[in-house]
């Protein structure tokens, strides 16, 4: 079994590609059950405002890539052909790490894809996308997300885009943010990062809203102070009010249309920090407005910048280990299926012997059991020096080898 990953992300894919190109929570059955039709064995689909990404595990590598390529041409623009980056083999399993610790990330070391990750996995599971090989490669890349953050002190300060969105308000307003009125419209992780990084900062005015009506004392304890609520259908009632406004919610559609958007007497800041995105793009042009989205914060500089590019570099050695034991183990699950048939294969003809000395003989009690353990131990025993060389295999072009005199020696036998 090959692990592939075709997607694209923030560093070549601009917003309006990666809109197209995102899956919702609702879609990924569909998703997973197209590509199994496809040849495709298991399937984790990881879509962030930053990323859409598809992990495949399938018998064939090339046959494999095609296939996810093919999807996204198919059911979501063939525009996005450009953009589109692959992997296959040790390439995927890098290239996943890297993304689940953060180090493929618009900000270096970020914690949110810590996660997403687990959610992408969570999801694919649920659904039976995940199997054996891709759930044991992002479980492998959570841990060792959890341990490099832990042993490198990378993401110390927390951070994700929620957390330079505040900090960027902050430094814009740097003699009265505490005082500027903020909106935060959804609830979810983003909006509650938001709140939490508001709340931390100082800002003392902080009012939420969200499709599903939450009381200002489910948020007590993200906010120290008084969190207002305004409920969600009633959201541009307040929009004149604000002096920030930070949208990050889950909806497939825009949260804060132009033409549903009152009249402003003073300057307003809006920032858009889902995708597809919340706030109508029209709005940038009208007077007063300043609009920011996801990839404006690309042009925003970290504060630790230099020092985590520092700290990404010796991360990169960690990486690489980490990948090689991940391919050690995927290498030898490549003959588990050939042991599990070898085993069968013995069990079976243990069976076949066990019912002829049984009807021949007529055991019973404790003579049965000792004719039950002796048999079955003895056929264990034939083919175990033939499992104990398949699992030292160490390479693809031994273990096709393998494969082939299996298939001659067992599974025609079989069929």
């Amino acid at each position: 079994m090959e692990i592939v990953a075709v997607g694209l992300d923030h560093r070549k894919a601009p917003m309006e590609v990666r809109e197209k190109a995102a899956f919702t929570v609702r879609s990924l059955e569909a998703v997973t059950e197209t590509l199994k039709k496809r040849g495709i064995a298991e399937v984790v689909v990881l879509s962030t405002c930053n990323r859409s990404e598809i992990y495949a595990a399938a018998e064939h590598a090339d046959a494999a890539v095609e296939a996810l390529k093919e999807y996204y041409f198919d059911y979501k623009t063939p525009e996005i052909a450009p953009y589109l980056y692959t992997f296959d083999g040790r390439d995927a399993v890098w290239h996943l790490f890297r993304v689940v610790a953060g180090l493929d990330s618009m900000i270096l070391g970020e914690d949110q894809i810590l996660g997403q990750s687990k959610d992408a996995l969570a999801n694919a599971e649920k659904i039976h996308g995940a199997g054996k090989f891709l759930t044991k490669a992002f479980r492998e890349a959570i841990t060792f997300s959890k341990k490099i953050k832990t042993v490198y002190k990378i993401s110390e300060t927390p951070l994700s885009l929620s957390s330079t969105a505040v900090k960027h308000v902050k430094r814009l307003f740097p003699e009265d943010y505490q005082d500027k009125k903020v909106l935060i419209i959804g609830s979810g992780k983003m909006g509650t990062l938001a709140l939490q990084y508001m709340d931390a900062e100082g800002f003392n005015d902080v009012t939420m809203t969200n499709r599903t009506y939450h009381p200002p004392l489910d948020y007590q304890d993200t906010y120290h102070g008084e969190v207002k609520v305004v409920p969600y259908p009633d959201r541009y009632s307040v929009v004149s009010d604000m002096d920030v406004i930070i949208s990050a919610t889950a909806s497939p559609h825009t949260v804060l249309k132009s033409e549903a958007f009152p009249a402003l007497d003073k300057p307003l800041l809006l920032i858009d920090l889902a995708l597809p995105r919340d706030i109508d793009p029209a709005l940038a042009q009208v007077d007063g407005v300043t609009l920011l989205t996801i990839d404006d914060f690309n042009h925003i500089i970290d504060e630790t910048k230099a020092y985590r590019e520092k700290v990404a570099q010796k991360i990169a050695v960690a990486v690489e280990d980490a990948v090689d034991d991940m391919m050690a183990w995927l290498q030898k699950a490549k003959v588990d299926g050939m042991v599990a048939g070898l085993n069968r294969k013995a069990q079976g003809r243990a069976d076949e012997t066990i019912d002829i000395l049984n009807k021949r003989y007529h055991f019973e009690g404790k003579d049965y059991d000792y004719l039950e353990k002796i048999v079955r131990s003895e056929f264990r025993k034939m083919v175990m020096p033939t499992i104990k060389k398949l699992k030292k295999l160490d390479d693809d072009a031994s273990v096709k080898k393998a494969k082939k005199a299996y298939h001659w020696l067992i599974e025609t036998e079989e069929n």
